[in-house]
C-alpha cells in the first residue's frame, strides 16, 4: 500500500467524524510517512510500519473528545429510526423516575472521584507540614547557635532532621499516589471512549 492508498482508506474510516480533527490527524499520518521515505524507507516500508489502517482509525477515534464521540454515536443509532410516540411519552413522563437515578450514580461518581483528590490533598498538606517542620528545626538550629544554647540547638537539629526525613518520606508516597490518580483517570476515559468508538479490528 503506497503513501495515497493508505490515506485514501484512513479517510474513508474517519471521514463521519468533524473535518478539523480529521484533517490533523491525515496531516500527522501523511508528515510520518515523509519522515520515514527521507529516512530512507519506501513508501510502502514507511506505511507498513504505522501498522494497520483499522488500529490507526480506532487509535484516532478514540483521541477524539467524548462530546464528539457520543454525539457521532448517537447519529449512527438514530440514523434512519424513528422513536415511537409511545417511546417519547414515556421517557417525558418517567423523567423524574430515571432524571433521578441518573443524577443519584453521576453525584456518586463525582463525590467519589473529589474524594480521593481531597485525600491527595490532605498528604500532600502533610508534606508540606513536615517541609515546614524542618526549616523551622534548621532556623532554630542555627539561631540557638548564635545564642550559645546547645542543648535547643541540638534539639532543633534533631526535630528538623526528623521532620525532613519524615517529610522526603512522605513526598515519594503522595507523589506516586498522584501519579496512580492522574493515570487512572486517563485510563478511565480511555476505557469509556473505547466503549463508546467499538472494538472495530
Amino acid at each position: 500500500m503506497n503513501k495515497a492508498e493508505f490515506l485514501n482508506e484512513l479517510k474513508k474510516q474517519i471521514s463521519e467524524y468533524p473535518t478539523e480533527e480529521t484533517q490533523k490527524s491525515m496531516e500527522y499520518y501523511a508528515e510520518m510517512i515523509d519522515d520515514r521515505v527521507e529516512d530512507g524507507m519506501t513508501e510502502a516500508e514507511a506505511v507498513a510500519s504505522l501498522g494497520t489502517v483499522d488500529s490507526i482509525a480506532n487509535q484516532i477515534k478514540c483521541e477524539l473528545p467524548i462530546t464528539t464521540l457520543v454525539k457521532q454515536r448517537a447519529k449512527e443509532q438514530s440514523k434512519g429510526k424513528k422513536m415511537p410516540v409511545w417511546a417519547i411519552i414515556l421517557l417525558i413522563l418517567g423523567f423524574p423516575l430515571w432524571g433521578g437515578i441518573v443524577a443519584f450514580i453521576l453525584g456518586m461518581v463525582i463525590m467519589f472521584y473529589s474524594l480521593i483528590w481531597a485525600m491527595d490533598a490532605v498528604l500532600w498538606s502533610v508534606v508540606l507540614t513536615f517541609g515546614a517542620g524542618a526549616l523551622t528545626g534548621i532556623i532554630g538550629f542555627f539561631v540557638s547557635l548564635f545564642r550559645l544554647s546547645l542543648g535547643s540547638a541540638v534539639f532543633y537539629l534533631g526535630s528538623g532532621m526528623l521532620c525532613g526525613g519524615l517529610g522526603i518520606f512522605i513526598f515519594i508516597g503522595t507523589l506516586l499516589i498522584t501519579k496512580g490518580i492522574v493515570l487512572g483517570t486517563k485510563q478511565c476515559f480511555l476505557w469509556i471512549k473505547q466503549a463508546i468508538v467499538g472494538k472495530e479490528n
